[in-house]
C-alpha cells in the first residue's frame, strides 16, 4: 500500500517540467558557482599583470633615462642601470599579492642606442579556485624601451707645432721641399737643400723654408698642414655627429717653446671649447709652425707644456650623462722628441725621448689618445740620395726607436694610439681616435 502511494506520486512528476528544471538546477549549481569563481580569479589575475606591465614599463623607462645614467656613473655602467631600473620595478609592486624578480638587461643596440628589456613570470593567488585544486593563475609579459642618449664630449686636441712638424707631408713632398731649398740656397750648417731642422731664416738667407713650401707654386704640404687637415675632418664629423643639443665641444691647442724669449709661452688656445664648428675649422686654418723668429725656433718642452694643458682641462672626467659632467678626450698629435738647451749639448741643443710619466696627470681627467708623427730616416744631405740628414742623424736617430713605446704608454690604451707616416696617415688616425671615442662613448664596442 506504501509502495503504490509512493509510485504514485513519482509518475505524477513526469509531466511537471518544473520539477525537471529543479533537478538540472541543483545538478549544476556547483559547476556555476565554479564558473562565476573562475571569472572572479581571472578578473583579478588580469588586473595584476596589468599593474605588473605598468611596472615594467616604468622600469625600462627608468633604467635607460639620463636621471639613471647621472646616479650610477654613465650609460657605460649597464649593470647599475640595471639594478636602477628593478629597485623602480620592485617599488611599483610593493603592494601587489605577488612575489616577482624580473629579469632586466641593458644592452646597447646596432645605432649607439642603449635598449632595457624586462620579463618576468608571477603566480597570481585565486579566491575560488582552491576549490578545484587551482590555487594560483601565471601571468607573464615581456616589455622593452629603446633610447637615444645624448651623450656630451669635451674633445682637446693639443698640436705639436715644432720645427719637425715642417717636415714635408709625404716622401714627394719631402723631395719636392728638399730641391726647392736647395734651389733657393737655403744652407743649413753646409746643406745647400734641407728638409729637416732648418725652418727658419739664417744670416744670409730670405726665405725660410716654410714659407718656400706655403708661398711657391705648387704648394708643398708640411705635417702641420696634414694635422690641420685633419682637425678640419674631425669638426666636420662632430657637426654630423652632434644633436640639437651641441652636446660635442672641440677646444684646439698648440704647444711650441722659443728659447730666446723668457717665460715663453708653452701653450696656445687657438680655439676655446666650443661646439660652432665652423669657428673651429676656421681656427684650426690659423695653426702653423710655431715661433719661427729670427733668433729662435719652436722647440718642445713636454714638462711644462702638458702641465700647462692639464689646467686647461675643465674639470674631472665626466659620465657624459650630462652637460655639467662630460667625458672628456685629449689628442696628442706629437712626434714625441723633447728639446732642452745647455753648454754640454751640440749648438747647446739636446734632444731626447718623450717620458710617457707625463701623461699620468691628462689621463686622471681625460681619455688621453696619441698620434705619433712617425720618425723615418731621411737622407737628403749635402744634395747627395742615400746620405742620412745631418740634424736627423745627430738630434732624433740615437734614440728614434724608443719613440713610439713611450707615446703609446702615454695613450690611455693602445687603441688610443696611432702612428701616422705620412700626412694622409694623420688624418686616418684622427679619423680613427674620433671614431673609437665616439663607439666608447655610445657603448658600441
Amino acid at each position: 500500500m506504501m509502495l503504490a502511494s509512493l509510485l504514485k506520486r513519482l509518475f505524477r512528476l513526469g509531466p511537471n517540467g518544473r520539477g525537471s528544471i529543479a533537478i538540472i538546477a541543483a545538478l549544476c549549481a556547483p559547476l556555476l558557482a565554479a564558473a562565476a569563481g573562475f571569472a572572479v580569479d581571472f578578473s583579478y589575475a588580469s588586473y595584476i599583470n596589468q599593474r605588473l606591465a605598468e611596472a615594467a614599463d616604468a622600469a625600462v623607462l627608468a633604467a635607460i633615462s639620463q636621471s639613471a645614467a647621472t646616479s650610477v656613473g654613465g650609460y657605460s655602467q649597464t649593470a647599475a642601470l640595471q639594478t636602477y631600473g628593478q629597485n623602480v620595478f620592485q617599488g611599483n609592486i610593493a603592494n601587489l599579492p605577488v612575489s616577482v624578480t624580473p629579469t632586466l638587461t641593458v644592452t646597447e643596440n646596432n645605432t649607439g642606442g642603449v635598449v632595457a628589456t624586462l620579463s618576468y613570470t608571477a603566480n597570481v593567488p585565486t579566491f575560488f579556485g582552491g576549490i578545484v585544486g587551482i590555487s594560483y593563475l601565471p601571468v607573464s609579459n615581456t616589455v622593452s624601451a629603446t633610447a637615444n642618449p645624448t651623450v656630451y664630449i669635451n674633445y682637446y686636441i693639443i698640436v705639436d707645432i715644432s720645427q719637425s712638424m715642417g717636415i714635408g707631408s709625404t716622401a714627394a713632398d719631402m723631395q719636392n721641399l728638399y730641391n726647392r731649398t736647395m734651389a733657393a740656397n737655403n744652407t743649413t750648417d753646409g746643406e745647400p737643400g734641407c728638409v729637416f731642422g732648418c725652418h727658419v731664416p739664417l744670416s744670409g738667407q730670405t726665405q725660410s723654408t716654410e714659407y718656400l713650401a706655403h708661398n711657391v707654386n705648387p704648394k708643398i704640404t708640411l705635417r702641420v698642414d696634414a694635422a690641420v687637415s685633419a682637425i678640419q675632418t674631425i669638426a666636420a664629423a662632430a657637426q654630423a655627429s652632434a644633436g640639437s643639443q651641441q652636446n660635442i665641444k672641440l677646444g684646439l691647442y698648440t704647444m711650441s717653446q722659443d728659447p730666446t724669449v723668457s717665460n715663453p709661452p708653452f701653450i696656445n688656445t687657438v680655439q676655446p671649447l666650443s661646439s660652432n664648428y665652423s669657428a673651429v675649422s676656421l681656427a684650426a686654418a690659423t695653426i702653423d709652425l710655431g715661433n719661427n723668429t729670427s733668433g729662435g725656433i719652436g722647440d718642445t718642452n713636454f714638462p711644462s707644456q702638458l702641465s700647462a694643458f692639464n689646467a686647461l682641462i675643465l674639470g674631472a672626467n665626466g659620465t657624459g650623462a650630462t652637460a655639467a659632467s662630460p667625458l672628456n678626450y685629449v689628442f696628442i698629435i706629437t712626434d714625441g722628441v723633447e728639446d732642452t738647451y745647455s753648454s754640454g749639448c751640440t749648438d747647446t741643443h739636446c734632444t731626447s725621448v718623450f717620458d710617457s710619466s707625463q701623461c699620468t696627470p691628462l689621463k686622471t681627467k681625460a681619455t688621453v689618445g696619441v698620434i705619433y708623427t712617425t720618425y723615418l730616416p731621411i737622407y737628403y744631405a749635402n744634395g747627395t740620395s742615400g746620405t742620412q740628414d745631418a740634424a736627423y742623424a745627430a738630434l732624433v736617430n740615437p734614440f728614434a726607436a724608443s719613440i713610439a713605446p713611450a707615446l703609446q704608454a702615454c695613450a690611455s690604451s693602445p687603441t688610443y694610439y696611432y702612428e701616422a707616416s705620412d700626412g694622409p696617415a694623420i688624418t686616418t688616425g684622427m679619423n680613427a681616435l674620433f671614431a673609437s671615442s665616439e663607439q666608447a662613448a655610445r657603448l658600441l664596442r
